[in-house]
Protein backbone atom coordinates (compact mmCIF):
# COMPACT_ATOMS: atom_id res chain seq x y z
CA UNK A 1 0.00 0.00 0.00
CA UNK A 2 1.61 3.48 -0.71
CA UNK A 3 1.33 6.41 1.34
CA UNK A 4 1.65 8.89 -1.20
CA UNK A 5 0.73 8.87 -4.85
CA UNK A 6 3.95 8.63 -7.12
CA UNK A 7 3.93 11.89 -9.07
CA UNK A 8 4.24 13.74 -5.22
CA UNK A 9 6.74 11.70 -4.09
CA UNK A 10 9.21 14.38 -5.05
CA UNK A 11 7.43 17.21 -2.97
CA UNK A 12 6.59 14.93 -0.06
CA UNK A 13 10.80 14.25 0.08
CA UNK A 14 11.59 17.73 -0.31
CA UNK A 15 9.15 18.82 2.38
CA UNK A 16 9.60 15.92 4.86
CA UNK A 17 13.41 17.06 4.64
CA UNK A 18 12.42 20.50 5.18
CA UNK A 19 10.59 19.46 8.19
CA UNK A 20 13.28 17.66 9.41
CA UNK A 21 15.11 20.98 9.32
CA UNK A 22 13.01 23.23 11.59
CA UNK A 23 11.97 20.42 14.10
CA UNK A 24 13.65 20.05 17.20
CA UNK A 25 15.32 16.12 17.54
CA UNK A 26 14.73 16.33 21.00
CA UNK A 27 13.90 18.18 23.79
CA UNK A 28 14.85 17.65 27.04
CA UNK A 29 13.10 18.50 30.41
CA UNK A 30 15.31 19.16 34.07
CA UNK A 31 15.41 21.32 37.27
CA UNK A 32 14.85 21.04 40.96
CA UNK A 33 13.53 24.70 42.03
CA UNK A 34 13.28 25.61 38.82
CA UNK A 35 12.68 24.52 35.17
CA UNK A 36 15.36 23.91 31.98
CA UNK A 37 14.01 23.04 28.99
CA UNK A 38 16.72 22.01 26.24
CA UNK A 39 15.74 22.11 22.05
CA UNK A 40 18.03 20.11 20.11
CA UNK A 41 17.88 21.29 16.61
CA UNK A 42 20.18 19.26 14.09
CA UNK A 43 22.83 22.79 13.65
CA UNK A 44 22.33 24.16 17.20
CA UNK A 45 20.58 23.85 20.90
CA UNK A 46 18.77 26.49 22.62
CA UNK A 47 18.72 26.16 26.41
CA UNK A 48 15.82 28.17 28.40
CA UNK A 49 16.11 28.32 32.29
CA UNK A 50 12.99 29.30 34.18
CA UNK A 51 13.23 30.64 37.75
CA UNK A 52 17.19 30.99 37.56
CA UNK A 53 19.35 33.16 36.62
CA UNK A 54 23.06 32.08 35.58
CA UNK A 55 24.96 35.82 34.86
CA UNK A 56 27.03 33.12 32.12
CA UNK A 57 24.49 31.03 30.98
CA UNK A 58 24.90 29.46 27.13
CA UNK A 59 21.33 29.32 25.42
CA UNK A 60 22.49 28.78 22.30
CA UNK A 61 25.38 26.66 21.21
CA UNK A 62 26.62 24.62 17.80
CA UNK A 63 26.33 21.26 18.12
CA UNK A 64 29.97 20.78 17.76
CA UNK A 65 30.18 22.98 20.35
CA UNK A 66 28.07 21.29 22.78
CA UNK A 67 30.95 18.40 23.99
CA UNK A 68 33.21 20.80 25.06
CA UNK A 69 30.61 22.40 27.37
CA UNK A 70 29.47 18.55 29.00
CA UNK A 71 30.73 15.39 30.42
CA UNK A 72 30.19 11.93 30.53
CA UNK A 73 27.67 10.13 27.73
CA UNK A 74 26.69 13.79 26.56
CA UNK A 75 30.28 14.16 24.53
CA UNK A 76 29.23 11.08 23.01
CA UNK A 77 25.77 11.65 22.30
CA UNK A 78 27.31 15.60 21.16
CA UNK A 79 29.39 13.35 18.64
CA UNK A 80 26.39 11.60 17.38
CA UNK A 81 24.39 14.72 16.86
CA UNK A 82 27.21 16.21 14.84
CA UNK A 83 27.47 13.57 12.45
CA UNK A 84 23.77 13.44 11.99
CA UNK A 85 24.26 17.79 11.32
CA UNK A 86 27.14 16.91 8.83
CA UNK A 87 24.72 14.69 7.37
CA UNK A 88 21.74 16.19 7.18
CA UNK A 89 24.05 18.97 5.87
CA UNK A 90 24.35 17.11 2.86
CA UNK A 91 20.50 16.12 2.36
CA UNK A 92 19.20 19.56 2.93
CA UNK A 93 21.72 20.77 -0.72
CA UNK A 94 20.47 17.79 -2.08
CA UNK A 95 16.49 18.62 -1.35
CA UNK A 96 16.88 22.47 -2.28
CA UNK A 97 18.66 21.37 -5.89
CA UNK A 98 15.58 18.47 -6.01
CA UNK A 99 12.89 21.96 -5.63
CA UNK A 100 14.92 24.28 -8.29
CA UNK A 101 16.01 21.72 -10.70
CA UNK A 102 13.39 18.22 -9.99
CA UNK A 103 13.80 17.33 -13.88
CA UNK A 104 17.53 17.42 -14.33
CA UNK A 105 18.50 15.83 -10.94
CA UNK A 106 16.47 12.67 -11.85
CA UNK A 107 18.32 12.19 -15.18
CA UNK A 108 21.53 13.23 -13.38
CA UNK A 109 21.38 10.59 -10.95
CA UNK A 110 21.17 6.82 -11.40
CA UNK A 111 19.22 6.34 -7.92
CA UNK A 112 15.57 7.98 -7.75
CA UNK A 113 16.35 11.03 -5.80
CA UNK A 114 13.63 10.09 -3.12
CA UNK A 115 14.88 7.01 -2.65
CA UNK A 116 18.21 8.97 -1.75
CA UNK A 117 16.58 11.58 0.45
CA UNK A 118 14.47 8.80 2.49
CA UNK A 119 17.78 6.88 2.99
CA UNK A 120 19.79 10.02 4.00
CA UNK A 121 16.33 11.10 6.48
CA UNK A 122 16.11 7.29 7.97
CA UNK A 123 20.30 7.38 9.38
CA UNK A 124 20.11 10.85 10.63
CA UNK A 125 16.90 9.70 12.59
CA UNK A 126 18.91 6.61 13.79
CA UNK A 127 21.63 8.82 14.83
CA UNK A 128 19.42 11.16 16.27
CA UNK A 129 17.89 8.09 18.02
CA UNK A 130 21.12 6.84 19.15
CA UNK A 131 21.85 10.23 20.59
CA UNK A 132 18.64 10.72 22.85
CA UNK A 133 19.42 7.17 24.02
CA UNK A 134 22.85 8.45 25.04
CA UNK A 135 21.61 11.47 26.87
CA UNK A 136 18.71 9.15 28.56
CA UNK A 137 22.23 6.79 29.65
CA UNK A 138 23.48 7.30 33.50
CA UNK A 139 26.05 9.51 33.47
CA UNK A 140 23.89 11.45 30.85
CA UNK A 141 21.88 14.21 30.85
CA UNK A 142 20.33 14.82 34.02
CA UNK A 143 16.60 15.06 32.83
CA UNK A 144 14.38 13.74 30.83
CA UNK A 145 14.72 13.68 27.33
CA UNK A 146 11.76 13.03 24.93
CA UNK A 147 12.92 12.22 21.43
CA UNK A 148 10.50 14.07 19.19
CA UNK A 149 12.20 14.63 15.91
CA UNK A 150 14.07 11.52 16.58
CA UNK A 151 11.10 9.72 16.33
CA UNK A 152 9.45 11.34 13.19
CA UNK A 153 12.46 11.31 10.97
CA UNK A 154 12.18 7.64 10.81
CA UNK A 155 8.64 7.26 9.86
CA UNK A 156 8.98 9.97 7.02
CA UNK A 157 12.10 7.97 5.83
CA UNK A 158 10.05 4.71 5.64
CA UNK A 159 7.30 6.48 3.69
CA UNK A 160 9.87 7.47 1.29
CA UNK A 161 11.55 4.53 0.95
CA UNK A 162 8.46 2.86 0.09
CA UNK A 163 7.14 4.93 -2.27
CA UNK A 164 5.81 3.42 -5.41
CA UNK A 165 7.52 5.16 -8.05
CA UNK A 166 6.14 3.15 -10.69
Amino acid sequence: MAWVKSEYAGELAVLSTWLVAVAPWSVSVFGDGFTGVVFRFLPFRLQYLFGLEVSNELTFLWVWDVAGTQGGNTVLAADVGTAAAALFAVGFALSVYYYLREESLETALPVDPVRVLGGVLGAVGLLTLAASVLLNLSGGFSGTTIPVGALVTPVLAGVLLTVDRA
